[in-house]
């Protein structure tokens, strides 16, 4: 009876050991499976496609809606307001009665009245010494209120400013790295957040030629974007959004920017290839974008790219690079000297190092 139970026990410990094999083996062959795929996955987001297409090189920056002409309003004469005949907000005309001044700081004082007048035809704003800073306009005049006159004071009190805003400008400040993006005269577009889904022409009329400081340590330049018709919906101190064009191609070999190596001062790709290694590929590049970049030379539409850099893959040898070089040289002598001048990312001595280029 023993015998025949330890018979017993060793056939289905066998069975056991069996069921146990298979059940790792097959557990193994999923989770090979599941590694291929996600390998597969991750080596599509890791490649790009070159396509045709557009690019554009765009500017961006945010201003504040102004008119091009604004007068501030200071009585002639000290004194205090007896009446007033305009509200903010108002449109006014040249020459139209805004105030009357009673001149002299007490009753017993009998100066003749002062009318202030309109200087300009426009809208009647409070006075803001420094449309930059933080500070609040100054509050609208009122009947009572001492004002000193430009005739007894190098600091009068200003009441308020006429806008006219029959010509409206965008008032900018320009970081002194993109200064040399804009041009006199350079078209642009100017996007209104009041006033969604519309977009105004404009122009670049006025870059001031020398640079300011910021509080925060930069450097600055004022310019003025001229919009070519003026709005009635637009107001003074509006955020508006200036946008232009500063380069373009149209319909050309493109790939991710992110794709873009450099190595020994040369820029590269590495190429994927089906079935084998990836390799490493010359390119001659052109416009850029923030995103893409232009393909001169070097890559066919439809081949792809990888955007991170592999593991393994097929080297350039130093005869490759050394031919790079002896043409990149001679096209530029064909140039008169002209040409793009790359700046060379090093690594330790002896290592062959290649770098995203943006």
């Amino acid at each position: 009876m023993a015998l025949i139970k330890k018979l017993w026990m060793k056939k289905h410990r066998w069975k056991t050991i069996s069921l146990l094999v298979l059940a790792l083996a097959g557990g193994g062959w999923k989770w090979h499976q599941t590694k291929e795929a996600a390998t597969d996955e991750f080596a599509d987001d890791t490649r790009a496609e070159i396509v045709h297409g557009d690019l554009e090189v765009t500017f961006e920056e945010l201003g504040d809606i102004a008119a091009k002409n604004i007068v501030h309003v200071a009585s002639k004469v000290s004194g205090r307001i007896v009446k007033t005949f305009a509200q903010e907000g108002d449109t006014i005309q040249r020459g139209q009665s805004l105030a009357i001044i009673q001149p002299g700081k007490t009753e017993a004082e009998k100066f003749l009245p002062s009318t202030l007048k309109a200087p300009i035809s426009g809208l009647l704003l409070r006075y803001l010494k420094d449309p930059d800073s933080n500070s609040p306009p100054k509050a609208w005049p009122e009947i009572g209120d001492f004002v000193t006159g430009i005739f007894q004071s190098q600091n009068p009190t200003y009441m308020l400013s006429v806008a006219d805003m029959s010509k409206i400008i965008v008032r900018l400040k320009i970081n002194e790295m993109d200064i040399l993006k804009l041009k006199q005269n350079m078209k642009v577009t100017v996007e209104i957040d009041a006033v969604p889904d519309e977009v105004f022409p404009a122009k670049v009329t006025v870059i001031s030629p020398q640079a300011e400081k910021e509080r925060r340590g930069g450097k600055v330049f004022r310019v003025e974007v001229t919009l070519n018709d003026a709005d009635p919906r637009l107001r003074s101190g509006m955020t508006a959004r200036v946008k232009a064009v500063l380069d373009k191609r149209v319909e050309v070999l493109k790939m991710p920017l992110a794709a873009l190596y450099q190595e020994k001062g040369l820029e590269l790709v590495y190429l994927d290839i089906e079935g084998e290694d990836p390799k490493q590929v010359f390119v001659k590049t052109g416009l850029r974008t923030e995103t893409d970049v232009e393909i001169l030379e070097g890559l066919k539409e439809d081949q792809k790219v990888h955007t991170e850099k592999p593991v393994k893959f097929t080297k350039l040898s130093k005869e490759k690079f050394k031919e790079r070089n002896k043409k990149i040289r001679a096209e530029q002598r064909k140039n008169g000297g002209k040409g793009k001048k790359r700046k060379m990312k090093r690594g330790r001595k002896g290592m062959r190092m290649s770098f995203r280029v943006h």
